[in-house]
Order: C-alpha cells, then sequence, then structure tokens
C-alpha cells in the first residue's frame, strides 16, 4: 500500500479546501454533566441528517466545522450513559457568540417498579486504542450498520490486532482511514475475531456489520458497535472486508502510512476461507494501516 505520509496530508489538504472555503462556521464548545458541572470525554456531536461528526477530547472539548447551509440544522450530542440533547445550530452559535458553548447532559436514571429510589449513573471512561489514531485527517463519518443490507459475497479481508490493556472493556465503535472510495458506492463489513495462535479464530459478531459507503468518501470512518453489547476481555482482530464486486480492495482503499507503528500486526486473507496470513513490512513495501477501536471502562 504504497501511498505514504506525503500523498495523504496533500489530500487533507485538498479536501479541507473543497469543503470549507472563507464561508466556514465553527462552533467550538465543552460538554458538562448537568449535575456535576464535570466535563464528559469523548462524547459524540453530530449534525442531524448528515454523516458529519466529531468527538470530544478527554477534556469533553470539541471543534465543529459546519457549512453555512447547515445553520438549519441540528446537533446531537450523546454519551453513554448520559440523555442525547439535540440543539439547533443557530441557535447555539447565537448563544455562544465569539466565545466557547457550554453544552450540558443529563445523567440517564433507571427506577425499579414500586420502588422509588434513583439509580446512580454508572461512569465510564472511554480509550482509543489502535494505530495512526486520527493522524492524516481531521475528518470523521459516522455509520451506524444497516439491518438489511447483505453481502453480494464474500469479500478481501484486511485488519489489525487491538490490543486490551485491561481484562474487560465494551467495544463502542471501531474506525478505519479510507483513502478513497472511488466512483462507485461500496459495502464494507465489519468483523471481529478473537486470537488465537496469534491469527484471528473465532467470530465475536454473529454476522458481520455492514455499511454502504458513498462514491468520493475520503477520511476517517467511524462504526458504532455499542448496540450489539459487546465485551472484549482480550486481544482481538479488528477486520474490515471489502463487499462490493464494483470496486475491490486495492492498495489505494484504505489510509496507510509511512511508518509502522511498533507492535502492529496486519492480517489479510483472499475471499471466502482462506487461510490467514500476515503482512510485514519491508522498506519498500509499506503495510501500515490507520485503524482503531474506541473502548469502555467502567470506572
Amino acid at each position: 500500500m504504497p501511498i505514504g505520509i506525503k500523498p495523504i496530508l496533500q489530500l487533507n489538504h485538498e479536501l479541507n479546501a473543497g469543503l470549507f472555503q472563507d464561508d466556514k462556521i465553527s462552533i467550538k464548545g465543552t460538554i458538562l454533566d448537568k449535575a456535576t458541572n464535570t466535563p464528559i470525554p469523548f462524547a459524540s456531536v453530530s449534525v442531524v441528517g448528515r454523516e458529519h461528526h466529531v468527538q470530544a477530547n478527554g477534556k469533553g472539548y470539541f471543534t465543529l466545522l459546519l457549512r453555512p447551509e447547515d445553520r438549519i440544522h441540528a446537533l446531537r450530542v450523546s454519551s453513554l450513559g448520559y440523555v442525547s440533547r439535540e440543539y439547533k445550530v443557530e441557535a447555539l452559535l447565537e448563544k455562544a457568540g465569539a466565545g466557547d458553548a457550554k453544552i450540558f447532559l443529563e445523567p440517564k436514571h433507571r427506577s425499579l417498579k414500586e420502588v422509588e429510589i434513583t439509580a446512580k449513573a454508572q461512569k465510564w471512561k472511554a480509550q482509543r486504542v489502535g494505530y495512526h489514531i486520527d493522524e492524516g485527517t481531521s475528518f470523521h463519518y459516522q455509520f451506524t450498520p444497516s439491518d438489511t443490507a447483505s453481502a453480494e459475497g464474500p469479500g478481501q479481508e484486511i485488519g489489525t490486532r487491538i490490543k486490551v490493556k485491561r481484562k474487560q472493556a465494551v467495544l463502542q465503535s471501531v474506525s478505519f482511514g479510507l483513502a478513497g472510495s472511488g466512483n462507485a458506492a461500496v459495502k464494507v463489513g465489519v468483523k471481529l475475531y478473537s486470537i488465537k495462535d496469534n491469527l484471528p479464530h473465532q467470530n465475536l459478531l454473529p454476522k458481520p456489520a455492514i455499511i454502504s459507503i458513498k462514491p468520493h468518501h475520503t477520511g476517517w470512518i467511524t462504526v458504532d458497535l455499542e448496540k450489539h453489547n459487546i465485551t472484549v476481555e482480550g486481544d482481538f482482530a479488528l477486520i474490515i472486508e471489502w463487499l462490493s464486486e464494483t470496486t475491490r480492495l486495492n492498495s489505494g482503499s484504505l489510509m496507510t502510512f509511512a511508518t509502522t507503528p511498533k507492535g502492529q500486526v496486519t492480517y489479510y486473507r483472499a475471499a471466502g476461507a482462506k487461510p490467514w496470513r500476515i503482512r510485514k513490512s519491508t522498506l519498500l513495501d509499506v503495510k501500515s494501516i490507520g485503524m482503531y477501536a474506541t473502548l469502555l471502562y467502567q470506572r
């Protein structure tokens, strides 16, 4: 996958120039717990009706770039353990003025039948684990797997080993860098495997989480897997399966980098039940890909 850092940065510059010119709109703010007034780390901010999404940092701070026509849309702010809220973009811009907006979320409360008590909201810490996290481009596209989408047939698979630093974690989402989806829409399946003898072993999902990507998509693709309630108790393999025959997975499909992080293991195999193989980088052949997972640990 001989793309390297320079072409990625050039592509990112062109994408920035094409999407956000002098009339860009910027919303900056901090997402806070309404009960404690403390920041909510890694909360999600998305434009309702559009595949545009950012994630707050560890201190709850975010920056979102919008198009002028987005003034009529709404922003959805959400985080695990909190009640999601929507804000009108126009109202939020007026409220923030020249400064930063403060957005408050209420913790979710659970009540038991005939018992007048309020359960304490669970506290979660999000951690992104993987390789080349957010490098190459600042653009993220948020996808939710379709329950009705079907694969045309088995496709080529490629992925990496995700190292789980603690014994148990809940998988919130997975992300991979897309260098370009080409001129045709494509279907991509997300697969998760346990690890045995340093190779993918048993599938952790009953069926692939399939998403449909429109033509000319470039940037980080984040796939929400929270509804599947997947708990991982050790290292696992995050695999991307290219399911569209019209646009085959090739050296220019996924975002690749000229430097290979220490410890990255990349797996691949051809379509069908072929044996898994491990790709290794050489001076002339770069095999380092951008791929990571967002894990939730209970505090």
